[in-house]
Order: structure tokens, then C-alpha cells, then sequence
């Protein structure tokens, strides 16, 4: 039997980075048509199912790397958003504002170093790791 160079090459976690990428991927359309319903004012329900349903499943993923990530950036990050999108719920009027500020949160935090994502703001430096939460 062949060997096959290209499944040989895959890093052990590559499976689980790329379930990532899909449903981060499915989560950034959910987003998109949430954003185009707001934007020409249509019911946006099945979208925002998406949205929701991916960005549940992401906040796991990420936050099955430990406790850490509910108090670095990238954890603070998704309360700032959650804060957002509970403002756009009370003041509709503010809909198009809040999505704009959860996407350029969501856009920085993606793309910026680790020294930004990792800290933490109960310790006040960068940690990447639980067991340095105590040191």
C-alpha cells in the first residue's frame, strides 16, 4: 500500500483547526446575513440561528483550551461583543452601530499577536497556559 505524503504531513491537530475554520467560516456567513438583514431591515431569523448555534459551538471550542481563556483578551473579547449584541436587542436603532463594533472586534482580535490575545486582565501580563494562572 502507498503511503500518502499529504495525510502524513497533517499536524496532529489538524482536525480539530480545521473544524474550526469551518465553523468559524459558517459563523462569518451567519454574521454577514445578520449584518445584510439589519442593513435593509428583514427578518434575519435564520441567520441569526446560525450565528448564534456557531458562536456557541466556537466559545466552546476556544474555551476548551481552559479556564484561562474566560479572562484573556480574546475571552473579554466575546463579552464585549455579547454586551453589544444585548444593546442592539434593547435599541434597535443602534443595530447597525453595535454589528459594525462586534465585527471590528471581531476582525482585531482575530488577527492580533498573541501578546494582545493572551493577556490576561486578572493578572495583568500575558499567560498562555493554566498553570501559569498561579505563578
Amino acid at each position: 500500500m502507498t503511503k500518502m505524503p499529504l495525510l502524513n504531513s497533517f499536524p496532529e491537530n489538524a482536525a480539530r483547526r480545521l473544524t474550526k475554520v469551518i465553523v468559524r467560516t459558517i459563523h462569518l456567513v451567519g454574521i454577514a446575513g445578520v449584518f445584510g438583514g439589519a442593513m435593509s431591515q428583514t427578518p434575519m431569523s435564520g441567520y441569526l440561528a446560525v450565528s448564534i448555534a456557531s458562536g456557541i459551538v466556537l466559545t466552546l471550542m476556544e474555551a476548551s483550551s481552559g479556564v484561562i481563556w474566560f479572562v484573556q483578551l480574546r475571552g473579554v473579547s466575546l463579552y464585549i461583543k455579547l454586551l453589544l449584541l444585548w444593546l442592539m436587542h434593547l435599541y434597535p436603532d443602534l443595530s447597525i452601530a453595535c454589528l459594525i463594533a462586534v465585527i471590528v472586534i471581531s476582525g482585531f482580535m482575530s488577527h492580533a499577536p498573541s501578546w494582545i490575545r493572551y493577556f490576561s486582565v486578572l493578572h495583568g501580563r500575558v499567560v498562555h497556559a493554566d498553570k501559569e494562572m498561579l505563578g
